[in-house]
């Protein structure tokens, strides 16, 4: 099966955890994987005629169960069940928002069947496409586009990111992609670490346009008229919602060197990064 495996991968993890945490000692967690259907004789085949597989992941536990309240409001950001029996159990209540976040961006779904003292269920649901048996891994890796195989190991970026949400999933992607990240939480935090930091601290940085305190294109300003050249000269990207021409422009007036869209399209990024670190 043709999928993104460390984004699969993620959602698996956040899943056994959960299950993990919320399970007493002397209970139980399973994980089944079926290949429920394949080929259009069952309906599963993509628009360019590729053959798609349908498969269903389900983790299941023995643990303490959800209300039909909570579970209402479970992939809202920091949502985390309020009860004496989960209260010292740490977390960021992020974990649930971004699964749900990578499922829907691999257009499948996500299901729970749980009640109080009865144990939770996940389903998630995918179809994906289905590697020609006739087609060898070799042949495969020729098709993948040269940007994939990008090496930023040791690279460090700083992301600055005001929304918690958006930092750790962008932070996830980059760490996957090698990177050493740090975030700032608005553009002047970015500026004084910016400063205070050695030269050459940062490979490049990731600037959200609209945060408080001070916003990207203020804070690019103030980077790019630092008296170190090595710091004023760090490559840098906007990341934004708005990806109209003259948001491009404005980044590019204000001294960015590049422009990704939100949400965040890993090839773009690599594509992006690769271009200005290499």
């Amino acid at each position: 099966m043709l999928c993104d495996k460390a984004r699969l991968n993620r959602v698996l993890l956040n899943l056994i955890s959960n299950a993990y945490k919320f399970t007493p000692e002397g209970g139980s967690v399973a994980v089944e994987l079926r290949e429920l259907a394949q080929g259009p004789a069952d309906g599963t085949q993509a628009d360019d005629g590729t053959t798609l597989g349908s498969f269903e992941l389900r983790v299941r536990d023995s643990g303490i169960g959800m209300t039909p309240e909570f579970v209402e409001h479970m992939f809202e950001p920091f949502e985390r069940e309020r009860s004496s029996t989960v209260s010292g159990i740490q977390g960021t209540g992020l974990g649930m928002t971004i699964t749900k976040s990578i499922v829907d961006l691999m257009e499948g779904t996500i299901d729970v069947v749980t009640a109080p003292g009865q144990g939770t269920e996940f389903i998630v649901s995918i179809a994906v496409p289905l590697l020609d048996p006739t087609e060898s891994a070799d042949d495969l890796a020729d098709e993948i586009d040269a940007t994939e195989e990008v090496d930023f190991t040791g690279k460090r970026v700083l992301v600055v990111e005001d929304n918690d949400i958006n930092a750790e999933i962008a932070q996830f992607i980059l760490e996957d992609l090698g990177f050493e990240v740090e975030i700032a939480t608005n553009g002047q935090e970015a500026v004084d670490m910016i400063g205070t930091a050695e030269a050459g601290t940062y490979d490049a940085i990731l600037m959200d346009i609209q945060m408080p305190v001070m916003d990207g294109y203020d804070a690019t300003r103030a980077i790019r008229a630092l008296l170190d050249p090595a710091k004023a000269q760090v490559p840098i990207v906007a990341c934004s919602a708005n990806a109209f021409s003259e948001d491009v422009l404005a980044s590019q007036e204000a001294g960015m060197n590049g422009h990704i869209a939100k949400p965040l399209d890993v090839p773009v990024v690599i594509d992006t990064l690769a271009r200005l670190l290499h």
